[in-house]
């Protein structure tokens, strides 16, 4: 898994060091410190960069060694709203997992998009069942 120095390094491409630390009203020694660094730094620097780069603050920690595992709990609701059992908070809520590659906008997009169909799907589904009486 990549470490936090490793993500930074690739956030910033082709770039110079000196271009970016310019961008971000910092030190080169700085931003080479951090792009050497292992742990993830806290706060307004995490934010800099997150803003900066237009990645969640998420993007950092895909690399800090916690693996997204399946829960018995999650399974069982996700099986629930494949039946299409009325989950409460389920009609507000997008269970996803992507890349970090992806903007937070793109991500959005997808959900209306889901929400959209979702919605579609519901109203052919009323007008169907009508006409069946």
């Amino acid at each position: 898994m990549p470490k936090f120095g490793e993500l930074l390094r690739r956030l910033r491409g082709n770039r110079s060091q000196r271009e970016v630390a310019a961008d971000l009203q910092m030190p080169v020694t700085t931003l080479s410190t951090l792009e050497n660094q292992e742990s993830i730094p806290r706060g307004p620097v995490l934010k800099k960069f997150a803003g900066y780069y237009g990645v969640s603050l998420a993007y950092f920690y895909t690399g800090s060694g916690s693996e997204v595992r399946s829960t018995g709990a999650a399974s069982a609701w996700l099986q629930t709203v494949r039946k299409g059992v009325d989950v409460p908070h389920a009609k507000e809520t997008i269970a996803t997992y992507a890349s970090a590659d992806f903007s937070e906008d793109f991500k959005n997009k997808i959900a209306d998009k889901i929400a959209q169909k979702l919605s579609e799907k519901k109203s052919a589904n009323k007008t169907s069942h009508g006409h069946k009486t």
